[in-house]
């Protein structure tokens, strides 16, 4: 069996693994269950010499229930950045916001969101999900972009769409956008599949944004090759720092974190947490299978 066909087969049995096991490995990547876990683990992000973005867990929301509680814990954690003077924005899903269930609901939420944020300096991505939402996620950045200066997207390189969506925000007004590969398992027909075509994909639309004069760009991987691919970039097009920063998951490739901030490369750490980690770790094991190496080590080593 082939080690991808191995990691894949550990991973199907993940759900029947003990929480308290997945949990051991998970709590590397998420900062805890309680927004005040997400707080001091932003002041030791901030200490590191990194700004963060503090994610509260949750997606595909079905009543109006989940989209006020998500609500009011996103607003609740805006306070808390602020009153704690953290260096720290956040990112919001939209089907957390109720996207699948009403738009005009999704609307509604992310204007308080904006709103709270502005008010208190603090800065909202709009993460990107799979692409049956890439449309009228990119139309709702669109129109709040118009209202508030504190919000930004999130394009995925594996996407065939990327380039023209790139070309479109670019043409229609100042646009904040964070690169990243992309992890949700897409159709080939809309989507690069290859390894390399992906990485490829990411160089060129990283130049385009530089090179179209986009406010701030997040260059969000911890892939080696695209890494000194973009530092080549940024020296080569003579980016300013303000107009760039690296962007890393909580818990992974810290020693290359810690080199391109040594550099001085302005970076960002995704600082999750929430009640629902579990939903969260499942998936990131299953989009990542490379890491049930360190799942296995994790569930046989004491700490």
């Amino acid at each position: 069996m082939s080690s991808s066909l191995f990691h894949r087969a550990v991973i199907g049995t993940m759900p029947y693994v003990p929480r308290p096991l997945i949990w051991r490995f998970s709590r590397r990547y998420i900062a805890g269950t309680h927004l005040q876990d997400a707080c001091k683990t932003v002041e030791q992000v901030n200490a590191a010499g990194c700004t963060g973005t503090i994610d509260v867990l949750g997606e595909d929301s079905t009543s109006e229930e989940q989209v006020v509680a998500a609500v009011d814990l996103y607003l609740q954690t805006i306070r808390e950045i602020h009153s704690a003077s953290l260096d720290c924005g956040v990112s919001v899903k939209l089907s957390e916001m109720g996207l699948r269930f009403s738009v005009a609901r999704c609307r509604e939420a992310m204007l308080v969101l904006l709103a709270a944020a502005r008010e208190h300096g603090l800065f909202v991505r709009i993460d990107m999900e799979d692409s049956s939402v890439t449309s009228p996620t990119l139309e709702i950045y669109r129109d709040f972009r118009t209202q508030f200066d504190n919000v930004g997207i999130v394009i995925q390189s594996c996407l065939r769409r990327s380039e023209q969506d790139v070309a479109e925000l670019l043409a229609s007004g100042p646009t904040d956008v964070r690169l990243c590969k992309g992890i949700y398992v897409e159709p080939e027909e809309i989507a690069f599949c290859d390894a390399d075509e992906i990485r490829d994909s990411f160089s060129e639309l990283l130049e385009q944004l530089f090179a179209g004069g986009a406010r701030r760009v997040g260059i969000a991987t911890h892939d080696p090759i695209l890494v000194t691919r973009a530092e080549d970039l940024i020296g080569t097009m003579g980016v300013e720092k303000d107009r760039y920063e690296f962007q890393m998951l909580l818990g992974v490739a810290g020693t290359l974190r810690r080199k391109l901030v040594a550099k001085g490369h302005p970076l960002r750490v995704y600082v999750p947490f929430g009640e629902l980690w579990y939903n969260y770790s499942i998936r990131r094991l299953r989009e990542n299978p490379h890491i049930v190496g360190h799942i296995i080590k994790n569930l046989f080593t004491h700490h």
